[in-house]
């Protein structure tokens, strides 16, 4: 009898207070964008006529609706491509949407060597923030390793369980791809204990608080001038 356990499945945790925040603030900014650039200069056309407003609703029109379509577009009409889960399992990373369907996914039988000394490792961009994103590689036999980015993030979503999503994707990965080399900085960065595998609570919610307040500090600073520029 095999007296392992199987390999865990957990799926992602929402904060929902910095979401709600988050998604008052993108939609609250939309509904603004609307009233300014679609919705008064329509009504100037109808209060003052087309001769006095033809040039603010040449400007206006052209940019409310560059800006208001693919937003329509990406979050309304996609919405079923837009992933609100991450789970994590014997298979690898899947994104899910609301209907729990899978819309993106890594496998572990994916991943490939890098052929250099490390095949995951961890990277800075402009756009990861101060987390930085997991670099793995993919490819096949009649393609060179590509390097491929991964981060535990939602669209609208505020992910409270990032480091454990990470933990135990590297988990997995060194079960089932024991050949893979994970760089040692990855374990630093995501304050993950390479022999546990558990994550340092408190190294982790340090970072995540100061996140939280950067976040809060732009969202204020937006919403002040709006208000008193607008």
């Amino acid at each position: 009898m095999n007296s392992e356990k199987p390999f865990q499945r957990i799926e992602s945790k929402i904060s929902w207070f910095p979401t709600l925040m988050l998604q008052t603030l993108v939609y609250g900014m939309l509904l603004l964008g609307f009233a300014f650039l679609i919705a008064l200069p329509a009504y100037g056309i109808y209060k003052r006529g087309i001769e006095v407003m033809l040039f603010p609703a040449l400007i206006c029109f052209p940019v409310g609706l560059g800006i208001l379509i693919p937003t329509v577009k990406e979050y309304l009409l996609k919405r079923n491509l837009i992933a609100s889960k991450i789970i994590v399992d014997e298979t690898g990373i899947l994104y899910c949407n609301l209907k729990r369907e899978v819309v993106h996914q890594i496998l572990y039988s994916d991943l490939v060597s890098s052929g250099k000394d490390y095949d995951v490792l961890s990277v800075s961009t402009g756009s990861s923030g101060m987390m930085p994103l997991l670099e793995v590689f993919t490819g096949s036999e009649k393609e060179a390793a590509k390097p491929l980015r991964i981060e535990m993030n939602l669209p609208l979503h505020v992910v409270k369980d990032r480091y454990t999503l990470y933990a135990h994707l590297l988990r997995g990965i060194s079960v089932f791809r024991p050949e893979l080399k994970i760089a040692p900085q990855v374990f630093n960065n995501y304050f993950i204990d390479p022999e546990t595998w558990e994550v340092n609570k408190k190294g982790a919610k340090y970072l995540f608080l100061i996140i939280l307040l950067a976040t809060l500090f732009i969202c204020g600073l937006i919403v002040w001038l709006v208000f008193s520029f607008g």
